[in-house]
């Protein structure tokens, strides 16, 4: 195993889980507190579809995959809003929408569209230029989430204490879900719909289950995202198995092992 500390191909794998975790842990902490869950997920799924439609209007597949998973955002957070629906409802008709455009365009398709590697990735073909888009998109979506981060956090645990105090709940709700978005875009070529959508709920699950006190939470979250992403990784290698798989399993036994680390602290 040490020895594919070793090779270029390894290293970068590494380094784009660590961005990736360090990304996603930060937003799973908004996702489980705002119940978001099927939302990351109903993203995902949106952006695959829009993918799917950029190749067939011949225009870069990242770039549609970021307008579908943008727009979706933007109509879930306007209409959970001004709807009177939930967020996760809301998403739930805009991503079978951008899903159906995408089959659609699929049938029309004459190049090949790799859909086993955005639904599955392969973190271990990583290129130098998904990582630097990927770190890029860490830095943005970071760096908001520093800015703004009180009113999100105000907005998350009490939505009407929020709007009485003045906090434009409305565009924290918006920026959530665009943050949301862009995470989701830049990670789909990396790792994939599924180890995305997973990475966006699994560690903040875990972490829930142990600290109640937000700051405890969010540093939780991060930790089991990388310790996933990492463990996963070393796993994969040790035993065989695909990447994305054993990044998910390990997320998952955390997960259910959360309730024993709460015990012993």
């Amino acid at each position: 195993m040490i020895e594919f500390l070793s090779y270029p191909f390894f290293q970068r794998a590494l380094l784009a889980g660590l961005v990736a975790a360090i990304l996603c842990g930060a937003l799973s902490f908004f996702v489980v507190l705002r119940r978001l869950a099927f939302v990351g997920s109903g993203i995902s799924h949106a952006a695959f579809g829009g993918v799917a439609l950029a190749a067939l209007a011949g225009i870069p597949t990242g770039l549609g995959g970021l307008i579908a998973a943008l727009l979706v955002a933007g109509a879930t957070a306007r209409a959970s809003g001004e709807g009177g629906v939930s967020e996760d409802t809301a998403v739930g008709v805009f991503t079978v929408a951008a899903m159906a455009g995408g089959v659609v365009a699929l049938g029309f398709l004459t190049t090949n569209v790799d859909l086993f590697g955005l639904m599955f990735g392969n973190i271990l073909t990583v290129a130098p230029t998904d990582l630097a888009l990927l770190a890029l998109a860490a830095v943005l979506v970071l760096g908001l989430l520093a800015a703004f981060f009180r009113p999100l956090l105000f907005a998350a645990i009490d939505e009407e204490g929020a709007k009485a105090a003045g906090v434009p709940v409305f565009r924290m709700r918006l920026l959530l879900l665009s943050l949301l978005a862009v995470t989701v875009v830049a990670a789909l070529k990396v790792v994939g719909v599924l180890l995305v959508s997973a990475l966006l709920v699994l560690p903040g699950a875990a972490a829930r289950k142990i600290w109640d006190l937000w700051p405890a939470f969010l540093a939780g979250s991060i930790a089991f995202a990388v310790l996933s992403v990492v463990g996963g990784l070393l796993l994969s290698v040790a035993i065989d198995i695909a990447p994305g798989a054993a990044i998910i399993l390990l997320g998952t036994a955390l997960f259910l092992l959360a309730p024993v680390f709460r015990r012993t602290n």
